[in-house]
């Protein structure tokens, strides 16, 4: 309760204090200037007013603000927080509603306003007090705040010390004295007296960017806003309607007769001088300021609403008088130029400063702005120095509110910018001249309307209005001649890059010379020059050669985009014009570096000395070019535009001697072959039809002198040459025409022909060595002659393979052996018959093509195509004319070609065949293995030598007699050819050269000589047994024949079993092959067939394979004393001596076993086969092999035996109880070696059939039944052969005649028993079984 009461005192307290007569004392108490007073009434001030709005705004009638302004002292803080909390609050205006509007300005709304300056205001109200404080006692002189103690002390002191009059006296003279409030007038400041304030800034200091760089500015849309706000005030400002003399009556202000105007009451007069510019006004010339302070003063403390309300009226008057004359003093009548100038420089150093952060933000000023930049075609006065200064600033704002923004550009547009800007640019350029320095203010103006339109170009809409700009297009392209303005060139050559988007505007800068402007700019550039500096390339004292390098490049990127080159920003139409005169000037790949973006690189070659395959340039070309740009930019049209007809029919006369083709010189390509070509595609597709051309005029030319020779009679002719060559490939002559010219072609006599043919030689002769030199460092471009009309100019330069021809033939070879590596050249070349005779004929008649054609062919071999011309058309003739020489001598490199060449066409899949019987008709079998087989060194070589082996049979004698058939058979077939037909070439039946017709020959092999010399390394043995086999069983089948029949020779069918035996023998491996192929089936049966024709004498033959088991057949007593074996039984040995070699193989074994219905089973066969004399051992060493553990399909033999009784025949064999120890040899006609092996055999053939398997039981059964059988299984029956029988190669059928000792039996002879059977005997006697064993 006690605090609460004392709160309330203190209220009362502070209400009763708030009253006139208490506040007036601490009020007054600041009059003193003692820094203690002075602090306290301060602080009791503002705690009076605090929560007390009737205090707070009648503060002002105490003269309080007065009273604290003219304290000298420097602690301020109290007073600032005084000041701070009600200089805004007071209604000094009249009524308390004033107080409180926040819509007037700072100055208007304060009641410090008019007596401090607005910066200080702006502090107290942002800042706060002690930032007031601090610049209040603060010298300061910056964009912000202007303000020195010489302001403070001689200025705001002594104008409110005159304002408060004799008053601060008598307050110390009577302390009850009371102030009456009276107005104070504005106090002047000659420090701001040109000064403009904005927002927050002075402006004319911050556009003092020597004295302050780089002031910083915040608030940058708010300042922006407060600039524009101003800058329309300002245009819309009008001179007041109170004249002066008006003025003067409401001041009172006495006006003598001395000024002239006394008597006249008319204002109008006045106000016209006003009107006029008038800066002071005669009625008040000499009336002093302080008279004018002191008289408003009077007024304003008389009819104050505060003292009289009913004087409110008259002291608006007052006031509105006092500032009428105060404009006139201060020269403030109407809009002002200075300071429309100073808030276009305002605005300019904010964009250009801050461009980005109102970059977001539409600019409003542009009616304001388009009006300050319009002049009148009559105008001569525009670039006055009044004027000039505002053109400049509006320009410079113009530009950069279109840098900063996309929208502002398009607004500028919108409100008819560009005519008023290109009216603007075409009056100054009428002023402007190259010489013109920067500085001037026609070259700024200039400069910023160019870098204006540089940015607004970029719209469709603005280069729409810009075609229709009269004179628009010639003033931007003169703009660059302006070398010292070198922004103004930059943005002339940006507007340039950025009009050419448009057709018609390039059609326009065409015709108004760009290319005579810009073109000199890219001879300027210096690579040497710092880069480091163009940022300063626009401002006095700037690197003048960096600047001429930015001019370069900007105008090679003009260039490019005029010629449609490239497209960046905006896409530029193609223009034809522009492009081929550029390629002219600049030669193609120069230009075409405009094209690839490439400017540096394009700027340093313009100005260095070069010579490359694209590049042919030095300070002749450089000379030539800008003497011709000089006089064409003096060759003006009657309507003053310009002609390019000139430009593109440009030709450099020290290039006039260089054969150029797309972009590349040919002479220095040829001379630098690994230049890596920029375009290789264009280029090769350049050169070949560089090529046809030449090709085409060549040869009608050359048909052209034809005719001429032919129709001259023959005693006039000079020379007479072989016609065919010329006209092999003409393909407008029809055959009948080439036929009736087939005799001689006349060379022409005309010396001028001649002539254009050495130059059409030597023009194909380099063009050729430069297309042979890009496909070998681009072989990828072979895939342009993947179609077969792109083959023909190459196939054309075979026209003529004459010694006026040159090195063309050889170096079309040479591009088309490159083309060689890709498949669908190849696939093209082929395509066309006639292409492939040519190259095939070229081995003929064109010595020095020859390894070329070799290279080409040997290329092609793979293809069918090459394949049937080489065997259909005797290209295998021109070929085999290299590889066996008559009379020419040609290097042995030719000839292994040509022989690989034919080694790879007859190993070419379709036709190969084909060609290798050509071959075989001029060739042994051998040599055409040996081609076929590879290489072709080893085929000349094999060609030369003598060679007599089982493959090869060959000597000096038949190359040289075959050499020279195929040299007039090639002849022959040339001349038939080049009559102009397609001659089918026949084969000849054999040529002559070819030894040993008769002699066996096998699969390329010899048969005779080959069973000399079994181990000579055949080049394909499983050919030669296939051969063999082939052959043998044709051969045995033959035999078959009666005489009537003509049988054919029964030695055949030996000699081929020899050489199969024999084979066999040292190559194991094929007996497998042998199987496979089945040929086992067809031996078993010429076997079996060849035992059938046996014919015995007695009339009880049965067949071995019908006997019934436990039965044999037996031959009758004293049939084995015939004659020797007959043919038919010498065939039989020869396939059972096969299939004893086969049996080796378990394929062939198993081939044996498997039998189809009707074939002749093998085991009874061979067990029929025991009885043959001289096959028994064979036959038993047969059944031992085909009954190995290893064959799969034994079963099915040992079930044959068992069927027919095998196994009780072969024990019969080795019961020595049938007669005796000799008894069995002389019914077998075996001797004792034989006697011994046989029976070694049989043991062991029935131990093979005892062997685990399906019928295994059974056999053992009958085995173990016998008798003999268990006097034979237990022993080691090696005993009875031979020492050397274990190491035989051929087994132990060879030692029935390689041994001769009596072998003696290790076993005791049991008691004697009837005899099981007997065995058939042969025919054969020991000689002729001797005779076979030899020739194995």
């Amino acid at each position: 309760m006690t605090e609460w009461k004392r709160m309330r005192d203190i209220r009362e307290l502070r209400w009763a204090m708030a009253s006139r007569i208490a506040v007036l004392t601490p009020v007054q108490a600041l009059l003193t200037g003692e820094p203690g007073i002075v602090e306290g009434a301060a602080a009791l001030l503002k705690a009076v007013v605090t929560r007390n709005p009737k205090a707070m705004v009648r503060l002002y009638n105490t003269g309080v603000f007065y009273f604290a302004l003219v304290y000298a002292g420097s602690n301020l803080y109290s007073i600032a927080n005084l000041f701070a909390m009600t200089h805004g609050h007071q209604a000094f205006h009249g009524g308390e509603e004033a107080a409180v509007s926040s819509s007037l300005p700072l100055a208007k709304r304060s009641v410090l306003g008019g007596i401090l300056p607005e910066s200080l205001l702006y502090v107290l109200e942002r800042s706060g007090p002690y930032a007031f404080a601090a610049a209040m006692i603060s010298d300061s002189d910056t964009p912000e705040i202007i303000w020195t103690h010489k302001m403070r002390a001689e200025r705001l002191i002594d104008q409110v010390l005159q304002h408060l009059g004799d008053f601060p006296q008598k307050l110390s003279q009577h302390c009850h004295s009371l102030y009456e409030y009276a107005p104070m007038p504005p106090v002047t400041y000659p420090e701001l007296q040109d000064e403009m304030w904005c927002h927050r800034y002075y402006l004319r200091n911050l556009c003092d960017e020597i004295r302050f760089p780089g002031w910083p500015i915040v608030e940058h849309v708010e300042f922006l806003q407060s600039l524009l706000a101003m800058w329309r005030e300002e245009l819309t400002r009008r001179p007041m309607d109170l004249s002066e003399e008006e003025a003067c009556k409401i001041l009172e202000i006495p006006l003598d007769d001395d000024g002239g105007i006394g008597d006249d009451a008319d204002g109008k007069h006045n106000n016209d001088l006003e009107e006029d510019g008038s800066i002071k006004g005669k009625l008040i010339g000499r009336v002093d300021e302080e008279k004018l302070k002191r008289q408003y003063r009077k007024l304003a403390m008389k009819f104050h609403p505060d003292k009289n309300p009913e004087g409110r009226e008259k002291f608006v008057a007052v006031q509105k008088a006092y500032e009428r004359l105060q404009a006139t003093l201060q020269g403030l009548q109407g809009p002002q130029l200075w300071r429309l100038l100073l808030l276009l420089k305002g605005q300019c150093i904010l964009y250009r400063r801050y461009g980005d952060v109102l970059q977001p933000f539409k600019y409003a000023g542009y009616p304001m702005l388009l009006n300050s930049v319009t002049v009148d075609k009559d105008d001569s006065n525009f670039l006055s120095a009044e004027r000039a200064p505002l053109l400049v600033a509006a320009s410079e704002l113009t530009w950069l509110t279109c840098v900063s923004s996309a929208l502002n550009g398009e607004e500028l547009v919108r409100d008819g910018g560009v005519p008023l800007l290109a009216t603007l640019l075409s009056r100054c350029m009428c002023v402007v001249q190259p010489s013109t320095p920067s500085t001037e203010p026609s070259a700024m103006i200039v400069t910023n309307v160019m870098q204006t339109f540089a940015c607004v170009s970029q719209f469709p809409s603005a280069r729409s209005e810009m075609l229709h700009c009269a004179g628009f297009v010639e003033d931007v392209v003169h703009c660059t001649e302006l070398e010292f303005a070198s922004a103004a060139v930059d943005a002339s050559l940006q507007t340039i890059a950025l009009l050419t988007a448009s057709s018609e505007l390039q059609d326009s800068l065409l015709k108004a010379g760009v290319l005579w402007y810009l073109l000199p700019l890219l001879l300027q550039y210096d690579s040497t020059a710092e880069e480091n500096a163009a940022a300063e390339t626009h401002g006095v004292g700037s690197n003048v050669q960096i600047a001429k390098n930015t001019h370069a490049l900007l105008a090679a990127r003009a260039l490019a985009r005029l010629a449609g080159y490239c497209g960046d920003e905006i896409s530029t139409p193609y223009n034809p014009t522009a492009a081929n005169s550029l390629k002219a000037l600049l030669t193609p790949k120069l230009s075409d570096m405009l094209n690839d973006d490439l400017s540096k690189e394009l700027l340093t070659n313009l100005i260095s000395n070069l010579e490359s395959p694209e590049i042919i340039w030095n300070s002749a070309t450089r000379a030539e070019l800008l003497k011709f740009v000089d006089k064409q930019k003096s060759c003006q049209c009657p309507d003053g535009s310009y002609d390019m007809q000139d430009a593109q029919l440009f030709k450099y006369k020290s290039l006039s001697k260089e054969i150029q083709v797309g972009s590349v010189y040919l002479r220095v390509y040829n001379e630098q072959p690994d230049f890596e070509i920029s375009q290789p595609e264009s280029f090769c597709a350049a050169l070949l039809q560089f090529l046809w051309k030449l090709v085409e005029d060549r040869k009608k030319m050359l048909e052209s002198n034809i005719h001429e020779v032919l129709e001259e009679p023959l005693s006039n002719k000079e020379a007479v040459l072989d016609i065919s060559k010329s006209l092999e490939t003409i393909d407008d002559m029809n055959e009948e025409d080439c036929t009736r010219q087939e005799e001689v072609v006349v060379e022409s006599a005309d010396e001028p022909a001649s002539v254009k043919d050495d130059n059409l030689v030597n023009k194909l002769t380099i063009g050729l060595t430069s297309l042979q030199n890009l496909l070998t460092s681009n072989p990828g471009l072979a895939v342009m002659f993947s179609a077969k009309e792109q083959l023909i100019p190459l196939f054309e330069c075979f026209i003529d393979t004459s010694a006026s021809s040159g090195e063309v033939p050889q170096l079309c070879l040479n591009v088309l052996s490159r083309l060689t590596t890709y498949a669908p050249c190849v696939e093209a070349m082929v395509a066309d018959r006639e292409s492939l005779l040519l190259l095939l004929q070229l081995l003929h008649c064109a010595p020095s093509c020859r390894p070329g054609a070799l290279h080409v062919l040997y290329a092609l071999a793979s293809t069918s195509e090459l394949g049937w011309a080489a065997a259909k058309h005797g290209g295998v003739v021109y070929i085999l004319q290299l590889v066996l020489p008559v009379q020419e001598e040609i290097p042995l490199q030719q000839r292994a070609a040509a022989a690989s060449l034919l080694g790879k066409l007859v190993g070419q899949p379709m036709h190969g065949p084909r060609v290798a019987i050509a071959l075989a008709r001029f060739f042994p079998d051998g040599l055409v293995s040996a081609i076929r087989d590879g290489p072709g060194e080893a085929v000349v070589t094999a060609l030369e030598q003598t060679s007599e082996t089982p493959e090869l049979v060959w000597t000096p004698a038949m190359a040289a007699s075959l050499g020279a058939q195929i040299a007039t058979m090639a002849s022959d077939l040339y001349r038939e050819q080049m009559k102009g037909r397609v001659v089918d070439w026949d084969l000849p039946e054999h040529a002559s050269g070819q030894e040993m017709k008769d002699e066996p020959q096998v699969g390329g092999v010899y048969v005779r000589l080959f069973l000399k010399d079994p181990k000579f390394p055949l080049r394909n043995p499983k050919r030669f047994l296939e051969g063999l086999l082939d052959q043998y069983v044709s051969a045995v089948a033959a035999t078959h024949y009666t005489k009537e029949m003509q049988p054919a020779d029964p030695e055949l069918p030996l000699l081929l079993s020899a050489a199969l035996v024999s084979l066999l023998r040292v190559h194991p491996a094929l007996a497998d092959h042998v199987g496979y192929l089945g040929y086992v089936p067809k031996l078993v049966a010429a076997m079996a067939y060849e035992g059938r024709r046996e014919t015995m004498a007695s009339e009880d033959v049965k067949a071995a394979n019908h006997c019934q088991p436990g039965e044999f057949w037996e031959p009758e007593y004293g049939e084995s004393n015939l004659g020797s074996q007959t043919s038919q039984e010498r065939v039989r040995l020869s396939c059972l001596r096969v299939l004893h070699q086969l049996a080796a193989s378990t394929t062939c074994a198993e081939a044996m076993a498997t039998a189809s219905t009707g074939t002749p089973q093998v085991v009874p066969l061979l067990m029929k086969a025991i009885g043959w004399q001289g096959g028994s051992v064979m036959a038993l060493e047969t059944l031992k092999r085909v009954v190995v553990a290893g064959n799969r399909a034994r079963d099915a033999l040992v079930a044959q035996g068992l069927k027919i009784g095998l196994v009780d025949v072969l024990l019969g064999l080795l019961d020595w109880r049938a007669g005796g120890r000799h008894g069995l040899c002389m019914q077998m006609k075996w001797n004792e070696s034989e006697a011994s092996v046989g029976r070694v055999l049989a043991v062991e053939v029935l131990h093979a059939f005892a062997t685990e398997g399906a019928h295994c039981a059974k056999v053992r059964n009958i085995l173990n039944a016998s008798d003999v059988w268990s006097a034979y299984k237990d022993q080691k029956h090696d005993l009875f052969l031979p020492s050397n029988a274990q190491s035989a190669a051929a087994g132990v059928a060879g030692l029935i005649e390689s041994s001769s000792a009596r072998l003696t039996y290790a076993l005791t002879a049991p008691t004697p028993q009837p005899a099981l059977g007997r065995l058939p005997t042969s025919r054969t006697t020991q000689a002729d079984a001797r005779d076979e064993a030899s020739t194995e």
